[in-house]
């Protein structure tokens, strides 16, 4: 066989540099893809645990709840006039609304409205409207709310045989004149600064305090519809000037 010539000598090599150029490069392929399927499934099963880039990243505690119970709805339960009396309570942890007379003559008829459930005491020689004060049930530490926008005109002691039970919270009306919207049975909570005279409220929205743990010094009279003691908080509407 002649000797190969320079031009063939040189064919060859190029012949054999692109062979295996292109054996590399499905070596290399080989390689890739074995390593693109296990990244692949490492990254499924890390976001199945819930892994993210932003998960590394420190969260913001969430805002600690003002008190037991969430602020109710906008939902009436009753009306005394122009004055719509809006539940107090986180309706979840309301546990009766009850109605019964009071022993002052100021007070006004109170009209039950809305979708809850109430019940009427009775009478038992009370004079005044036989549905002159409301009653909203709830366990001790449930976070009271305002019943009506309003004004706070008075904060007073709350004194029951000597001893104080609380404060009762006078409330003028943003709707009306000539009434006051008294709360009764509500105590400090620990997390809210009490209400001022002259501090506007709003219904639902502003809380006053918690209901107060008075089962063990008090007969309350909404216990005989409840399955608890009967604490809670109580509404009146009331004139302001005479009988």
């Amino acid at each position: 066989m002649p000797p190969h010539s320079r031009h063939q000598l040189a064919s060859r090599r190029t012949r054999r540099q692109l062979q295996q150029r292109r054996r590399n490069r499905r070596v290399a392929a080989s390689m890739l893809v074995p390593a693109a399927l296990t990244g692949l499934v490492m990254g499924v099963l890390w976001l199945g645990t819930g892994g993210s880039a932003e998960s590394t990243a420190p969260r913001p505690a969430p805002a600690p709840a003002l008190g037991p119970g969430a602020r109710p709805p906008d939902l009436t339960i009753a009306r005394a006039g122009q004055v719509q009396l809006r539940l107090p309570v986180d309706p979840n942890r309301l546990t009766a609304i009850a109605f019964h007379p009071l022993e002052d003559p100021r007070a006004l008829e109170l009209e039950p409205t809305g979708p809850l459930d109430h019940h009427d005491a009775p009478r038992e020689d009370r004079p005044g409207p036989e549905r002159a004060g409301v009653d909203v049930g709830a366990p001790a530490g449930t976070m009271v709310y305002a019943p009506v926008d309003g004004i706070v005109t008075a904060v007073s002691d709350y004194v029951v045989r000597g001893r104080v039970f609380g404060h009762q919270i006078g409330i003028e009306p943003l709707s009306a004149t000539g009434v006051v919207v008294l709360v009764t049975h509500v105590e400090p909570h620990p997390g809210v600064r009490p209400p001022a005279v002259g501090e506007a409220v709003q219904a639902g929205r502003t809380a006053l305090g918690q209901v107060p743990d008075l089962a063990p010094y008090l007969d309350q009279e909404i216990s005989r519809f409840t399955a608890d003691g009967g604490n809670h908080v109580s509404i009146q509407v009331s004139r302001i000037d005479g009988p």
